[in-house]
């Protein structure tokens, strides 16, 4: 049992509360830049799944679902928005591999490698879905451990599945590795924080939108509507950022 499933869906809502009051006084005000890459880059789409597909036990509703067509370029620019602060843009920009983060240099190069094949990808799954994991996905996230050296190789996967995959940073990646047991690489990791959502959902009777709606960043964060999407990946980002 980790975080997820131990607490209670009351104290889960008040940690990601806390998490997104402590954004709002975050100078990179990084919600409403996630935000901003969903409505770009993402559909919210009924849930288009047989009733035989897992997320059905949780009365799945809605999917994110990725865009076709758009460029690596676009993507590219939201993940710095997103995930690299704005001091350290320029310097990524140019391909600089010393000083703040030029780590993110060798993930964009990862991701720009394989783009062609990651850019045909057309899946309409999330986490809790059956077959939730593409094999270019699966063989990214299977090449790495979570660690600070593979900060910005998360953050990449998270922009290209905020529904499925869990951004990190220094603190968190080693609360996740305590939580989860130090799992093998990356997908593991996923893979346990998924069993985790499913056990907290069976614990307390929340369907999947009710977990979706333990985060709420519309209230502190004017610019984000009320009915915006709430990615389960961006979810745990937050959960383990609070602590």
């Amino acid at each position: 049992m980790a975080l997820i499933s131990y607490f209670s869906s009351e104290t889960l809502s008040e940690f990601l509360r806390r998490s997104n009051y402590w954004a709002k006084h975050n100078r990179n005000a990084y919600p409403v830049k996630i935000h901003k890459a969903i409505s770009a880059l993402y559909e919210w789409i009924d849930c288009p799944c047989d009733n035989d597909c897992e997320c059905k036990k949780y009365q799945c509703k809605k999917h994110l679902v990725k865009k076709t067509d758009i460029a690596f370029d676009i993507h590219y620019n939201h993940f710095l928005d997103c995930y690299v602060d704005f001091r350290a843009h320029e310097a990524v920009r140019q391909g600089r591999v010393i000083g703040r983060g030029y780590r993110a240099v060798e993930a964009t190069a990862e991701i720009r490698d394989n783009w062609a094949e990651i850019s045909a990808i057309s899946s309409k799954k999330h986490l809790l879905c059956s077959n939730w994991c593409e094999p270019i996905h699966e063989s990214l996230a299977r090449n790495f451990r979570p660690s600070s050296d593979t900060i910005y190789r998360a953050k990449w996967l998270s922009l290209l599945c905020f529904d499925t995959f869990v951004a990190y940073d220094n603190g968190s990646v080693a609360l996740l590795k305590r939580d989860f047991k130090n799992p093998t690489d990356y997908l593991n990791l996923v893979k346990r924080i998924r069993q985790d959502i499913m056990t907290h959902l069976e614990n307390t009777g929340a369907t999947l939108q009710d977990f979706r709606e333990y985060d709420n960043p519309s209230e502190f964060f004017d610019e984000i509507p009320g009915n915006s999407p709430r990615p389960l990946g961006n979810i745990i980002d937050k959960l383990y950022l609070t602590l």
